[in-house]
């Protein structure tokens, strides 16, 4: 029988192996993705024949959901997940990507499903990003052209041992002149001084961009096969240019050569931005579905 434990910052690194197979582009099946969001969905997990499970909540709604398992024998995963929580007297409803949809169909055709677009992730060709070239990509390059006559002493620096102090003194400047309603937007500031004071624990790839001598923009994510994922973005939005730099530039820093598309995550449903997400031109969009399935 499957026993979920709370999802906590110290699980990081036994459970590290698990997020490094996912096959899926989608950024819930990272360690950024999971952990970052761990407490607003309220996610458990628990372990069982070399396979991972989680399972949340969805906060307006208050319906449970699990992940599809990872590592292992999946649909074997999947029908013992389905037993346990029938023996709990609770229907199984599963969070998927598009590629988890023929598996989970193969074991209950009969199963609902839906499509959550205000879920999808933006995915980008790193080139496009790097580069910022051609006609779409002319509001951006405008920008980052008056950012760099203003600041004509810029510089990107990665983040580390020398300069991790000071970026977390901005971030803290940066959150006390905002405060955005919502929950989503406190839990988001929480964990991003969670990051800063255990960066170690993360292992996230960061950077930061120094102009007039101080901080004015970092991102943070990791990599995973062929792709980037942005889970952490903040820039001084009262500065042209700050916030379409460290895109191009933590592009160039943390896409190496191996390193094909970038994950930007969703939009949450906010079209503010939705409209900034998708001025950069995405090559794809990574849908994801609630499946519902069936009782017995």
């Amino acid at each position: 029988m499957l026993t979920f434990k709370p999802l906590t910052l110290e699980v990081i690194p036994p459970l590290r192996h698990y997020f490094v197979k996912q096959p899926s582009r989608i950024c819930d099946g990272t360690v950024g993705g999971t952990f970052l969001w761990r407490d607003l969905y309220q996610t458990q997990y628990a372990e069982e024949n070399g396979t991972l499970f989680l399972r949340s909540v969805l906060p307006q709604s208050g319906l449970r959901i699990c992940s599809v398992p990872m590592d292992g024998d999946i649909p074997a995963a999947l029908k013992l997940l389905e037993k346990a929580l029938r023996a709990q007297g609770a229907p199984l409803t599963l969070f998927a990507a598009r590629e988890d949809l023929d598996t989970v169909l193969s074991l209950w055709p009969g199963a609902a499903v839906e499509e959550l677009p205000d879920s999808a992730d933006y995915l980008y060709r790193a080139q496009d990003l790097q580069e910022l070239r051609g006609r779409h990509y002319a509001a951006q390059r405008n920008q980052i052209s008056q950012f760099v006559r203003a600041f004509p002493d810029w510089r990107f620096e990665p983040i580390g041992a020398d300069n991790l102090e000071e970026v977390r003194r901005y971030f803290f400047h940066y959150e006390s002149e905002r405060d955005k309603p919502g929950e989503s937007f406190r839990e988001d500031e929480r964990k991003v001084e969670e990051v800063l004071a255990h960066y170690g624990v993360y292992g996230f790839l960061g950077g930061a961009i120094r102009a007039g001598g101080s901080i004015v923009a970092m991102a943070m994510g990791e990599t995973r096969g062929d792709t980037l994922y942005v889970h952490i973005e903040k820039a001084e939005a009262q500065i042209h240019g700050a916030y379409q730099i460290i895109v191009r530039e933590f592009s160039r820093f943390a896409a190496g050569p191996d390193v094909k598309y970038i994950n930007r995550e969703d939009d949450a449903g906010d079209p503010g931005l939705r409209r900034v997400k998708q001025s950069y031109k995405p090559c794809a969009m990574l849908e994801k579905y609630l499946v519902q399935v069936p009782a017995v």
